[in-house]
């Protein structure tokens, strides 16, 4: 007897799957708790849905969940859930299209699952890890996602909470379109396109988070695209090509972050309406930031408390000791804007020609450029409790594995900047070692 056939045909509340592989699909049409032994699978035949939930109040929990099919205008996954408060924990899902997709659902929970898809296939034929449409009040949290295409695909989805995540090897860890007022704290984004890619969204807040490594050309740790008072706080933005891009965000509050080791730390757009960027600390970048200088766009100064940026700890000094440079710091170069045109010129940025002509042109301005200045830069970094879920550069994804506690020579890096400053002159800048 197939799972289908039994649990239409069953009366009791809970079914119980032995060791072994059950063959799928199984459809849930009321309310059922689904619990596997050690080693339980339930297998599908390569075609739709491998489980189908249409109950509300289901559970499914301690099975392996593998071989999907690979519709995608049908949304074949491994778990399909069409049905309110259906709890999914302690699963592993494998070979699969979607991982788990939710289908105008509230009140869902998703936690310690282990979605993985097939390797090697190019990302037109891949799904999404956690794909939520028209959905309110979801919960996701300590997830493993690895080798889908987007690691959680947001769109017109309100109100959830999604913490403790980890997501790499996606082409988006976290890709956000017209879904408002979710919360975002303590997941970790590596090894991707771009960590978190966010659309048309309101009232984010992200914070505690981790984007790191997510390398190349044209890859972000944070895109911020027309989004309204999104919070970004005390997250980590290392080893990306571009830390965080701004692009029309409106009354934005970027606080408290680290940003570190990227090719450049910010690109900031004008057409961006009030949004702060203080107290944050800009280190070991290849270039701070490029854009920036339209008026009213931006606060880099709020309330006395601006950003440490590297650059300007180099030669800025603090007379009175009050913990603020006494000159305005441009942080835009030149040199990043023409780069950013021109790729070929990357490979000579980092050249003795290239700097001097970088100090050059802040000293004695030629170009007609917008510049994003810092009207009172802090002499030494704010504190930087999140260091250390940083994980290692080389870190692989996979199952079970423990992120990497910051490493020694890293926080040894930061470490030394937190020391107390000279009050006749700052410290000199230093960046994460590589």
């Amino acid at each position: 007897m197939t799972l289908l056939a039994v649990l239409l045909t069953a009366t009791p509340d809970t079914l119980r799957l032995a060791r072994g592989v059950h063959s799928g699909p199984l459809v849930i049409s009321r309310p059922t708790v689904v619990l596997g032994s050690p080693g339980a699978v339930i297998r599908g035949d390569g075609e739709g849905s491998v489980v189908e939930i249409f109950a509300p109040g289901t559970t499914l929990r301690g099975l392996r969940i593998e071989r999907s099919g690979r519709d995608l205008d049908q949304s074949d996954a491994g778990i399909l859930v069409a049905a309110d408060s259906v709890l999914l924990e302690d699963l592993e899902i494998r070979d699969i299209l979607f991982g788990v997709y939710l289908r105008k659902v509230r009140d869902v929970t998703i936690q310690r699952v282990d979605i993985e898809g097939p390797p090697g296939l190019p990302e037109s034929q891949t799904g999404n890890g956690i794909h939520l449409h028209y959905s309110r009040g979801i919960t996701i949290r300590d997830n493993r996602i690895a080798m889908v295409r987007d690691g959680m695909y947001f769109e017109y989805t309100d109100s959830a909470v999604v913490t403790g995540n980890r997501i790499a090897r996606s082409r988006f860890g976290l890709h956000y379109m017209f879904s408002h007022h979710n919360r975002f704290e303590h997941n970790v984004f590596t090894h991707g396109a771009a960590g978190a890619v966010v659309m048309n969204s309101n009232g984010l807040v992200i914070r505690d988070n981790v984007f790191a490594w997510n390398s190349g050309s044209r890859s972000f740790g944070l895109v911020l695209q027309t989004a309204t008072a999104p919070i970004v706080e005390r997250n980590l933005f290392v080893g990306n090509g571009i830390g965080t891009f701004f692009d029309n965000v409106i009354q934005g509050h970027y606080v408290g972050n680290l940003v570190a080791e990227n090719w450049l730390g910010l690109q900031l757009y004008g057409n961006s309406e009030q949004t702060r960027v203080t107290g944050n600390a800009l280190m070991g970048n290849t270039f701070e930031a490029t854009g920036g200088a339209q008026e009213g766009a931006y606060r880099f100064c709020v309330d006395g408390q601006g950003n440490y940026w590297a650059g300007a700890a180099l030669d800025g000094y603090d007379l009175n000791g009050d913990g603020v440079l006494d000159e305005p710091y441009s942080a835009s170069s030149p040199l990043a804007e023409l780069a950013r045109s021109r790729e070929g010129l990357r490979l000579f940025l980092g050249s003795p020609a290239a700097r001097t002509l970088d100090w050059a042109e802040r000293t004695f301005p030629v170009f007609d450029m917008d510049e994003a200045e810092d009207a009172c830069p802090l002499a030494r970094p704010p504190d930087i409790a999140i260091l250390g879920a940083l994980p290692s550069r080389t870190t692989e994804h996979a199952a079970g594995n423990q992120f990497v506690a910051a490493a020694a020579s890293v926080a040894a890096g930061i470490g030394i900047l937190l020391v107390p400053v000279r009050s006749r002159r700052t410290s000199r800048g230093k960046g994460l070692p590589r």
